[in-house]
């Protein structure tokens, strides 16, 4: 189970009306920052989002998508932007 905060920065509005949860195979969404250049959520998936954050940072290549997560001892952080991924994490 991967406990996950995203926020995304840009014009958000667009994103927000989107299937992103689903993109994500997120669930258990808990919004907790609604702005017109930011918005920040947290959520739970089965599997590493890693892969569909790069996908659906091609689908909204003017927004930064920035993701902070916790899984079994491991601790992540990504940021993602027009399709380009950097991601670090650490063990614990």
């Amino acid at each position: 189970m991967h406990q996950i905060r995203l926020t995304v920065l840009g014009r958000v509005k667009p994103f927000q009306n989107s299937d992103w949860l689903t993109v994500l195979s997120g669930r258990y969404a808990e919004p907790l920052e609604f702005g017109r250049t930011r918005f920040a959520c947290q959520f739970e998936t089965n599997d590493s989002p890693l892969s569909a954050l790069r996908s659906l940072s091609r689908s909204h290549p003017g927004l930064i998508f920035l993701l902070d997560y916790e899984t079994n001892r491991v601790k992540g952080l990504g940021k993602a932007q027009a399709g380009r991924l950097i991601h670090h994490q650490v063990r614990y």
